[in-house]
């Protein structure tokens, strides 16, 4: 496993941004032949309550359904409830499935349980949330903290390089949130000032969000951006600007992620920018590497699937066919 790949992401002032090395990955993760033997493959999903999870999911069932896979599939809930996804995987591991594709809910979730599926001769496919675990595969994502960087870019163009600005992180412990925001500071952190006034490490749920920036807006009497680690959040930070009578646009917002509701507020530009990944294609290309580990193929250590950056402005121009499940679709959990 020698081939790495960084993805190079240029922020073109407020327009479309696309993960530059992309074509590379895709080359190297292609759609594999239909194998003779029927596999079966088991994946764990963090969290199903997030539109972001379940068109993941959509791409984990399409692919493996068209290899002529069977899927088991689990939901733990909420990232945190890492008992849930323990036993989950012990299930998987008794149930002897060919080959895992997990979704960790933290970092840390499940050491104990890759070591066991492995002893069991069952490959683990690392997909979107970064495991620990040094024997895991592929190791399909995002690139967070280039992610993380276009947000810190988009907001200093935006700001143009001066004001007050507030982070809403995400789950605290978890790989993606945390290299996400790590990006952003690293940006802002060049531009003297701009000032961090608050960080916060929240679930991504609306009420969070909500709550937050209403407690923020009370505390200072001036915010202009606010950092979001995924959309759940900016979309309760919108509410409550929206509910004390601020215009779209007053305060920049951006976010990762693009759902129904996201982008209704971009459109409406309750949110500035938001930072789509490609969860549908995290889905596939978990399939593929499963693919490849059962058929004995060379495995990069890391895949960088897209990302785009959407606004209200280029929002019309956007395939949104790697980034949502289509209308109906329910995960077979």
């Amino acid at each position: 496993m020698t081939h790495h790949w960084i993805r190079k992401t240029a922020l073109a002032s407020l327009g479309l941004v696309l993960a530059a090395t992309a074509v590379q990955a895709e080359d190297k993760i292609k759609p594999q032949t239909k194998p003779d033997k029927a596999y079966t493959i088991g994946v764990l999903e963090p969290n199903l309550a997030i539109p972001h999870f379940v068109a993941q999911a959509y791409g984990f069932t399409d692919e493996a359904q068209k290899m002529g896979m069977k899927v088991i599939m689990y939901d733990a809930g909420e990232h945190k409830n890492v008992a849930k996804q323990v036993s989950q995987m012990e299930d998987l591991i008794t149930n002897k499935v060919d080959v895992i594709a997990f979704v960790p809910g933290t970092s840390v979730t499940a050491m104990a349980q890759v070591d066991q599926a492995l002893a069991a001769g069952i490959p683990v496919v690392n997909v979107n949330i970064m495991s620990d675990h040094t024997k895991v595969l592929g190791r399909v994502r995002s690139d967070d903290y280039e992610t993380g960087k276009m947000q810190g870019e988009f907001i200093v163009s935006a700001l143009k390089g001066k004001g007050n600005v507030v982070m809403m992180s995400g789950v605290s412990g978890n790989s993606a949130f945390i290299n996400r925001a790590k990006g952003f500071q690293d940006v802002i952190a060049k531009y003297p000032e701009i000032k961090l006034l608050s960080e916060q490490w929240t679930p991504n749920a609306t009420d969070r969000g909500l709550k937050l920036m209403e407690d923020w807006t009370q505390a200072f009497p001036k915010i202009d951006a606010v950092y979001t680690g995924a959309d759940r959040l900016a979309i309760g930070a919108a509410q409550a600007l929206r509910s004390q009578g601020k215009n779209p646009g007053n305060v920049v917002i951006t976010t990762v992620d693009y759902n129904d509701d996201t982008e209704r507020f971009v459109r409406e530009g309750w949110i500035s920018a938001t930072m789509a990944q490609s969860p549908v294609t995290m889905g596939r290309w978990g399939v593929r590497i499963a693919l490849m580990a059962l058929t004995k193929q060379p495995i990069p250590d890391e895949v960088f699937t897209p990302s785009i950056s959407i606004t209200k402005d280029n929002a019309d121009t956007v395939d949104i066919s790697a980034i949502r499940q289509p209308k109906g679709w329910k995960p077979p959990i």
